[in-house]
C-alpha cells in the first residue's frame, strides 16, 4: 500500500509543473527479455522472452512525466527441480502494468523532429492470470502462485523521430514473483531488458 501511495503522490506532485505543458499520446508494443534472480537450490528458474501492449501519456517538453498502462505477458521455465530431477516446467503469467516515469531530453525536446531522452521511475504489475505445465502431474502453477502485485524500478533511454519512438530500458524487480507452498524461501525477483516501440501524437 505504501508503494501505491508513493506512485500516486509522485504523479500528483508533477501535475502543477506540467498542467500547461505539451501532451503526447503514445500507443506502444514492447518485448521484454527477463532474468529471474534465483539463489535457492530448490529450483532453477529462467526468464523467457515476453511482450506487452499498451501506451503512455507524455506530459511536458524538456522535462517530462509519463504515466502509462500496459497488458504484459511474462514467460519462464523452471528446471533442475530438487525433488524432480530432469523435470522442465514452462509457464507464463499476465499482468496489468502501471509505470510512472520521469524523463529529460538531452537532445531536442518532445516537439523536436529528433529527440533523445533519459528516463526512470517506478512501476507496479498487478497479477490477472497465470498458467503452466503440470509439475509431474501433481499441479500446475496458477494465478494463486503469483504475487498479486510485483514492484519494479526502471531506467533507460529513448529516441524520438517525428511521430515514432523507441525506448530501451532495464527494470529491476523489487519483490518475488512466485509465492505459496512450492516456493517457500525461493527467491524469484525478475529483472527485464525492455524494448518498447510505438507512435506519438
Amino acid at each position: 500500500m505504501k508503494k501505491v501511495l508513493f506512485i500516486i503522490l509522485a504523479g500528483l506532485l508533477a501535475v502543477p509543473f506540467t498542467s500547461f505543458a505539451q501532451i503526447k499520446i503514445k500507443p506502444a508494443f514492447g518485448i521484454n527479455f527477463s532474468s529471474i534472480k534465483n539463489d535457492d537450490n530448490k529450483f532453477a528458474i529462467d526468464g523467457q522472452t515476453g511482450f506487452s501492449v499498451g501506451g503512455t501519456v507524455q506530459i511536458g517538453r524538456k522535462f517530462v512525466v509519463e504515466p502509462g498502462v500496459f497488458w504484459q505477458k511474462d514467460k519462464y521455465e523452471i528446471k533442475d527441480i530438487d525433488a524432480l530431477p530432469g523435470e522442465v516446467i514452462k509457464g507464463d503469467y499476465s499482468s496489468i502494468k502501471i509505470p510512472l516515469y520521469l524523463g529529460f531530453y538531452i537532445i531536442g525536446d518532445s516537439k523536436s523532429t529528433l529527440g533523445i531522452k533519459v528516463f526512470g521511475g517506478p512501476s507496479a504489475k498487478f497479477n490477472i492470470g497465470a498458467g503452466s505445465d503440470e509439475i509431474a502431474g501433481i499441479k500446475d502453477i496458477g494465478k494463486d502462485d503469483i504475487n498479486n502485485a510485483i514492484w519494479g524500478v526502471k531506467a533507460g533511454a529513448g529516441v524520438d523521430f517525428m511521430f515514432l519512438f523507441a525506448d530501451l530500458g532495464y527494470n529491476w524487480g523489487l519483490n518475488d514473483v512466485f509465492k505459496g507452498d512450492w516456493f517457500n524461501d525461493v527467491k524469484s525477483q525478475t529483472n527485464h531488458f525492455e524494448l518498447t516501440i510505438g507512435l506519438k501524437f
